[in-house]
């Protein structure tokens, strides 16, 4: 049977395509600024078909250039360091002077890189490396300098007349006889379009014009000379075509702007223009954070590295394995709800859980795709929500793992290893506390005896008493304590709300919180028992 799996439906296209040559899979971004988690979907929907291809035995490239040699188009609201600490552009400098440059011209913001795109692009591979995907990075400014475009600007030059109508026919504001290069100028160091080349001398001239970037102008110097092509670039609609061919692109994932957009162009001069055949493609949806699209110049966007200050790498890489064609919405607030997915994904896995057929398939593909290393046997997982809640009643990382020897989470003579899935889990929980978490997760025990006492019915006390004495005679795991609410409610008739609402009302002040018996076992019992005795 064939597979469900999206990824692995991707490779056999692939497969099919290169008939036993070595198939070449691409993605790139431009190192504008810190990259969002949006713009992973290209590394990730590169990736995943080509680890599939891998596990096939099929010999294949996994390639991601950088798009250095692009213009500056916009300042983004906030910029990253080098450890994923966000800093308001404003404050580093005058960003305003560079816009119209390419990229690896312009200096690094926060001065520890040699240059602007050096800077980004190392932000952006770290977060890529972090996730365990290893592509070969290519600096696409390196391959203009190493002269690897130089084959597909002279068919551009030489096709002129052709490429003119190309262009004409897909952008309305381009007339037949616009070449589609711009030279670097060697006054002001901006992007300019050329009007004139020369093939022997391999340069091109132009006017230092400025140009439009977006819905604002780059200023130009108004420089007239020539350059030699390779201080120059084919603009995108060329230089993306031109990109598979250098690399014999095989496939190459993209969202749907570029699908509306430059596709429809590219796969035209890729075959007339530089006689190649365009990859398969693949379109992806955007997704939403916190139901907003990110923006750089809101300054609303999230990086690999915010990220994984909350979850696992596996956990976050298995976001990317379901429905890729469909927006979607990762709300930071309840990232839990992410989490449990991949563990319910990773129990299925190991036999510890049952799914229907098709859906068990999925989800185990789905689990071994987003994992950088599958484990021998199950790991622990710390119910993240519980993690969340015991880290804000205890600062001490041994109490804590003591706690939840208690609770039965850990087990006596567990492995080192272990042991360090825990604490980590531990301290993602807490970073998700103080970062994301909403306002009814944030829980501070309060306990004000005589005020609280006189919200509480005499038969809600007896309750309390009674729990009381209960939760002191030993430990309790969370079913067994989740029972005993429901055996108290009966034995002191009185319906199993109002006992939880009174519980609420001695810990919290509220008539209501989070799950209770993972609360309680998180706040530990000797504390809830001495606000129980307030009563």
């Amino acid at each position: 049977m064939k597979s469900l799996f999206w990824a692995d439906q991707i490779a056999e296209q692939i497969i099919e395509r290169t008939k036993g040559k070595k198939a070449s899979v691409k993605c790139q971004q431009t190192p504008s600024g810190a990259k969002h988690i949006g713009n992973l979907n290209d590394v990730v929907r590169a990736y995943f078909p080509y680890k599939s291809l891998l596990e096939r035995g099929i010999k294949a490239s996994f390639v991601h250039t950088s798009d250095d040699r692009d213009p500056l188009k916009d300042i983004p609201l906030k910029l990253a360091d080098l450890n994923g600490g966000w800093h308001h552009s404003e404050k580093l400098m005058e960003m305003g002077k560079y816009l119209g440059m390419p990229l690896c011209r312009i200096p690094d913001p926060f001065g520890c890189c040699s240059s602007w795109s050096k800077h980004f692009t190392k932000v952006w591979m770290d977060g890529v490396y972090a996730l365990g995907m290893r592509p070969e990075l290519y600096s696409v400014d390196e391959l203009y300098r190493q002269g690897k475009f130089d084959k597909y600007i002279i068919m551009t030059f030489k096709k002129a007349k052709r490429v003119g109508e190309l262009v004409a026919k897909f952008q309305r504001t381009k007339g037949k006889g616009y070449i589609p290069f711009d030279a670097i100028c060697s006054n002001c160091g901006r992007l300019a379009n050329i009007d004139s080349f020369d093939l022997k001398m391999k340069r091109v001239h132009f006017v230092c014009g400025g140009k439009a970037i977006r819905k604002r102008k780059s200023e130009g110097c108004g420089y007239d000379g020539w350059v030699p092509w390779k201080e120059g670039k084919l603009q995108w609609r060329f230089e993306w075509p031109a990109l598979w061919a250098i690399f014999n692109t095989t496939y190459e994932p993209f969202g749907k702007d570029h699908y509306e957009g430059s596709w429809k162009s590219g796969q035209v001069i890729a075959r007339e223009i530089y006689e190649i055949e365009p990859p398969i493609p693949f379109v992806y949806e955007f997704f939403l954070v916190n139901g907003e699209k990110m923006s750089a110049s809101r300054g609303n966007v999230y990086i690999v590295q915010d990220l994984l200050r909350i979850v696992e790498p596996e956990a976050f890489m298995f976001f990317y394995t379901k429905k890729p064609g469909k927006q979607r919405d990762l709300d930071l607030k309840t990232i839990h709800s992410l989490v449990e997915d991949f563990e319910h994904a990773e129990r299925v896995y190991f036999g510890l859980e049952e799914e229907e057929a098709k859906t068990k398939e999925n989800l185990i593909r789905s689990y071994q795709m987003a994992s950088l290393k599958i484990p021998k046997e199950a790991p622990i997982r710390i119910p993240y929500q519980f993690a969340a809640m015991l880290t804000q009643y205890h600062s001490d990382m041994n109490r804590m793992i003591e706690v939840l020897k208690h609770t039965g989470h850990v087990k006596d003579g567990v492995s080192k290893e272990g042991l360090e899935l825990v604490k980590k889990r531990l301290l993602l929980a807490k970073n998700w506390v103080e970062l994301y978490a909403p306002e009814e997760y944030k829980i501070k025990l309060v306990g004000q005896g005589v005020g609280i006492s006189k919200k509480i019915s005499d038969r809600q006390k007896m309750a309390l008493k009674e729990f009381a004495a209960e939760l002191a005679k030993r430990d309790w795991n969370e079913k067994e304590l989740h029972n005993l609410f429901w055996e108290l409610a009966k034995r002191n008739n009185i319906e199993p709300k109002e006992f939880f609402r009174a519980v609420y009302n001695v810990l919290l002040d509220k008539d209501s919180g989070p799950r209770l018996a993972p609360f309680i076992l998180a706040a530990g019992k000797e504390r809830v028992i001495d606000l129980l005795k307030q009563i």
